[in-house]
């Protein structure tokens, strides 16, 4: 090898992977900068913002949201369990004209992602950061007149208020903290990493890219009362409206040596990036079509999928009267006094994922962990209305924990299935075929969201992008 050779290998060998997160020379000179952009777009519906060609974007830079005080209904917060999330419907990273990373019903699919993010978290951080406030504790009740009781007779939620509990011990309710009430207009933020997961792995270099970088949000309708969640003794159908003020993004960027960003440029005039994406599948069925066998045609033909996520929403008239509005999925119903059932399978490639169809609840739980790697915070009967726990007596915001419309009563059943053949699936697609023993009455939507391999190319400061 001659000289010039080796320096060239040399040279490149002590440049980082700097597009990537990770740990990187302690001595490797580094400097931060932020800017707060508005968006270019910006109403009740949707808004836009323009990135600056410049350093490397952090992956948890923030988008900041609000929404205007409501008339009537002060006390009113949130989702519980998904937050701020519930008014962002469609999500989109552009590069020029290219997509580079969307997921649709975002806050339906956020209600999946966050039963993941552990208890005290969602108590210490999420509270003031996104209001998701998803933090179990125990219920100690003091009855017949005793000054303690050792036995915890139920399962809630915890926040750093109490609960306001009746003279006998027997009730309590739990009201939102004021740091969260829409009458308090506070400001939240949701973090860009959470919006693409494509950039909780790397940071995107825009003083790379010649294009025009930007980020779409559609908003959640006010019209359809999904936004918030009013307390019980608060009329429901309120509109709650952007405070278009509040819509803002915490753009931060990082910047190396000068040298370093340069040389790292000239000695990799491509970049090829492999990620994974989100599509979303959904229909509608009445309550005596899911009591018999369906059979779903979910999309992914020719594609690499990782796993399939699936959500069944029960449509509510008045979803701003419930704990979770529709940001749920609905586990079977109880009939005469016994658990529903689920029995599930998934068809590609001509096998089935489960050489049995899957029925037990515990199997269906067991698949979530597997898939995503992670036990989700959710108590059994959450999930499954199983096992109990949750109190009929006591509540937050006037709605019981026990109930299965109101409550957190089966109100997590989210099902996962993770594609074990390692191969690209044929021009027949996913198939799911399900069907419940029992449900609740009504109408409801099927959600499946599939998880595909995509990749991204920047070369020459143009970015394209393709399914894998």
């Amino acid at each position: 090898m001659n000289n010039d050779m080796s320096n060239e290998v040399d040279e490149k060998g002590r440049i980082p992977n700097l597009v990537k997160i990770g740990a990187i020379a302690t001595d490797t000179a580094m400097d931060m900068d932020q800017e707060v952009l508005d968006p270019v777009v910006n109403n009740q519906d949707f808004c836009r913002f323009v990135l600056s060609n410049k350093g490397f974007l952090h992956s948890f830079s923030k988008i900041t949201l609000g929404l205007s005080a409501p008339a009537g209904n002060g006390s009113s917060t949130f989702p519980v369990g998904v937050g701020v999330h519930s008014l962002i419907r469609r999500c989109a990273l552009r590069v020029g004209t290219t997509i580079i990373a969307e997921t649709d019903d975002f806050n339906h699919w956020m209600g999946y992602k966050s039963m993941f993010i552990d208890n005290d978290i969602n108590l210490e951080r999420e509270t003031y950061l996104t209001s998701r406030i998803m933090n179990h504790d125990v219920i100690y009740t003091n009855l017949n007149g005793l000054e303690s009781n050792v036995n915890a007779s139920y399962m809630g939620l915890k926040t750093y208020l109490e609960y306001d509990v009746e003279d006998d011990g027997a009730e309590g309710n739990l009201e939102p903290q004021k740091e969260i009430m829409a009458g308090n207009t506070p400001v939240f933020q949701i973090s860009v990493a959470d919006l693409f997961p494509f950039l909780r792995f790397n940071q995107l270099p825009l003083y790379m890219i010649d294009q025009q970088v930007s980020i779409e949000l559609t908003f959640q309708p006010a019209s359809t009362f999904e936004r918030c969640i009013h307390e019980g003794s608060e009329p429901a159908g309120t509109t709650y409206n952007m405070d278009t003020t509040q819509t803002k993004f915490i753009a931060s960027y990082i910047y190396y040596d000068g040298e370093m960003m340069e040389s790292y440029r000239s000695q990799n005039p491509v970049l090829e990036w492999t990620y994974n994406d989100y599509r979303l599948n959904k229909r509608s069925y009445t309550q005596a079509q899911l009591q018999t066998q369906q059979t779903l045609e979910v999309g992914g033909a020719g594609r690499l999928v990782g796993k399939v996520v699936t959500s069944l929403e029960n449509i509510l008239a008045a979803p701003d009267s419930t704990m979770t509005s529709a940001f749920e999925s609905s586990a079977p119903a109880v009939n005469g006094g016994n658990n529903g059932l689920f029995t599930t399978n998934l068809l590609y490639n001509d096998h089935r994922l489960y050489p049995i169809d899957r029925s037990n609840p515990a199997l269906h739980f067991h698949d979530v962990v597997q898939a995503e790697q992670n036990v989700p915070n959710v108590t059994r009967q959450e999930f499954m209305k199983q096992g109990g726990g949750l109190s009929s007596d006591y509540s937050y915001m006037e709605y019981d924990f026990s109930d299965s419309t109101e409550g957190l009563n089966g109100r997590f059943h989210y099902i996962c299935y993770r594609p074990t053949r390692n191969e690209r699936i044929n021009s027949k697609g996913l198939q799911l075929e399900l069907k419940y023993t029992a449900t609740l009455a009504g109408t409801f939507v099927h959600r499946t969201w599939l998880e595909l391999v995509k990749t991204c190319k920047l070369e020459n400061g143009m970015m394209s992008s393709e399914f894998a």
